[in-house]
This record gives structure tokens, C-alpha cells and sequence, in this order.
């Protein structure tokens, strides 16, 4: 996988989340491992308290879709966006 694709999706990322005031503690994109999947997780400090999961989910999916001209073989399999207490909670499971 290109590294310019996910440098790309990292920048979009951090521009969606300026534009919605979010500060984000951190912004992973990685391939998944398998094929040409990617798994996104954005973790916020500040920002997400007022939004539902979906709603912060799909406006993140519906901006990056915009914004981004990736390969039409490149699947984002896992788009996370979670609080930090949320995040540390995750944490605990995937252990």
C-alpha cells in the first residue's frame, strides 16, 4: 500500500477534524493486513462529547469519501472514532 494514500487520509482527517473543532489525541491509519483494507481510529481529547457515535462516524466516512481519491480496490474496513474514556475502555477488551 502507498504511503502517499494514508499521508493523504491522515491530512484529510486532521482537516475534518479543525473544521469540527475536535482535538484529536490520535490519528491512526493503517493497513489492516489483509488485501487492501485500511483501519482508521481517531481518538478525541475534545470535541466528540456532543455527537453521537454515528453522527461523528458518518460525517468522518462521508468527508474522507469526498476528499480522498484512493484506488477503488482500497476498502476502509474499520473506522473507529472514539473519546479518550471510550478509547481507554476499548483498550481493555482488545487485552
Amino acid at each position: 500500500m502507498k504511503n502517499s494514500v494514508l499521508n493523504e487520509l491522515r491530512a484529510a482527517i486532521e482537516e475534518w477534524a479543525r473544521a469540527h473543532n475536535v482535538e484529536a489525541s490520535l490519528i491512526e491509519v493503517k493497513p489492516s493486513g489483509i488485501g487492501s483494507s485500511l483501519h482508521i481510529l481517531v481518538v478525541a481529547r475534545k470535541g466528540f462529547e456532543n455527537w453521537s457515535w454515528v453522527e461523528r462516524h458518518d460525517s468522518l466516512f462521508d468527508f474522507l469519501n469526498a476528499k480522498v481519491k484512493r484506488p477503488s480496490d482500497l476498502l476502509i474496513s474499520r473506522l473507529s472514532t472514539l473519546t479518550e474514556e471510550e478509547f481507554e475502555k476499548y483498550e481493555e477488551v482488545e487485552a
